[in-house]
């Protein structure tokens, strides 16, 4: 059973490998390039892992290997990978090699399409929506269809893979922005979803669409809404309105066929990159494993995610579901486990993302483990080391030696 744990690089050293191979863990991912993020948000913003950095907003653009700078050149600025300058050194290879002392798996973990710095430089390279503004809560995601982000972000996975001898290679990230709105219906925010940029028109032309069309139909989505919260004098979030929201989004997607091709397109976006940059581990890396961090199947789909394609293309799909930070029902993880069952093809296997930091406590993460063990999925991964009390880590370590597997 796959046993695993996410970990940042600023939380590494030798010393917490070697713990986690003892509390039996059995891959740890870290991540060699990050995202600009406050650690930890929802939560008590304490590291609980880390004695000399209790809080960190990790850097923009940073990357966590020795990088060679001339094989960027021919690549846009913006673009180009920066080392850290708060955590020095080649990270990456310290861990492949610590991994390898305690007979653990190393996992190089690449958020991909999330890069903030490098959009807010060329908003150019971000996806947008049909307005031509990028769709998320600030400037965060890159375009799978722009040829330069296509280029660097294949560079860095050529360098990766040739330099470092790990077992496994994680892609987080490789999706659409979620739209973040407060007050909204399902309708909305697909309509409100990208990618309209000169790339992506250029190939949903060679797709067999025409995002011209697209645009104006969920144009006059957005319209009607505007008109709806206008009059709307209270909003409601009680089973019969959301039914009823469902149930018209629902018709509007068998009605409308369009929009169907549009959704199936950028599906076919996240697929062709992902095999793309798939492709350079498979030959430099051939003993190495990959693997996706993906949204929950039952809305996967909305964020260019097809569980069904993305399976032909890695060896591990993991299914990020943290309930009790995000607030979620516990009754997501038998039934997006389950859905994934049905749609994962080619023996693939299913790894469950479950939260380990507060306000989780140990006695859920030992609802939620053995609530996993009945579920046919090949293993658990917790999010994340750092984050992690160590009375939750006891609680992991002990279950996971009960279990037996």
């Amino acid at each position: 059973m796959y046993r695993g744990i996410w970990m940042h690089p600023w939380d590494f050293n030798r010393n917490a490998i070697a713990e986690l191979s003892k509390f039996g863990f059995t891959h740890v991912s870290l991540a060699v390039r990050y995202i600009e993020e406050r650690q930890n948000w929802p939560g008590p913003n304490i590291i609980f892992q880390n004695l000399q950095q209790r809080t960190y907003t990790s850097e923009e653009n940073a990357v966590y290997w020795s990088i060679e700078k001339d094989k960027y050149l021919n690549i846009p600025s913006y673009l180009r990978p920066i080392q850290s300058q708060e955590i020095k050194g080649d990270i990456v290879e310290k861990f492949v090699k610590a991994c390898e002392e305690n007979s653990i798996k190393s996992v190089l973990w690449f958020p991909t399409l999330r890069w903030e710095k490098a959009v807010r430089d060329n908003p150019f390279i971000g996806v947008v929506d049909i307005y031509g503004s990028h769709p998320s809560y600030k400037r965060m995601f890159l375009c799978p269809s722009n040829p330069d982000v296509k280029k660097a972000l294949s560079i860095m996975v050529e360098e990766l893979s040739e330099k470092y001898e790990f077992n496994e290679f994680e892609f987080d990230f490789i999706r659409y922005p979620e739209v973040p709105t407060t007050y909204s219906t399902p309708l909305l925010d697909l309509a409100l979803s990208p990618c309209f940029c000169k790339y992506c028109k250029d190939a949903a032309i060679d797709y067999g669409i025409n995002l011209e069309e697209v645009r104006k139909v969920l144009k006059d989505i957005v319209e009607w809404h505007v008109q709806y919260f206008s009059k709307l004098q209270e909003y409601c979030t009680d089973l019969d309105y959301c039914e009823a929201m469902h149930l018209d989004f629902t018709k509007e997607l068998l009605d409308n066929d369009i929009i169907r091709r549009w959704l199936k397109f950028r599906e076919n976006q996240i697929n062709k990159l992902l095999l793309q940059l798939s492709k350079i581990i498979r030959k430099n890396n051939p003993k190495a494993e990959i693997s996706a961090d993906l949204y929950p199947p039952s809305g996967s789909w909305l964020l260019g995610q097809d569980y069904k394609e993305l399976s032909k293309i890695v060896d591990r799909i993991k299914i990020m579901i943290y309930v009790k930070p995000f607030k979620r029902s516990i009754c997501r993880i038998p039934y997006e486990a389950m859905l994934a069952k049905k749609l994962v093809k080619n023996n693939v296997e299913i790894v469950l993302g479950l939260a380990s930091w507060p306000p989780t406590t140990p006695e859920d993460i030992e609802r939620q483990f053995k609530l996993a063990l009945k579920l046919p999925i090949d293993g658990i991964s917790f999010y994340s080391y750092g984050w992690t009390p160590k009375v939750n880590l006891l609680k992991i370590g002990k279950l996971f030696k009960e279990v037996k597997v």
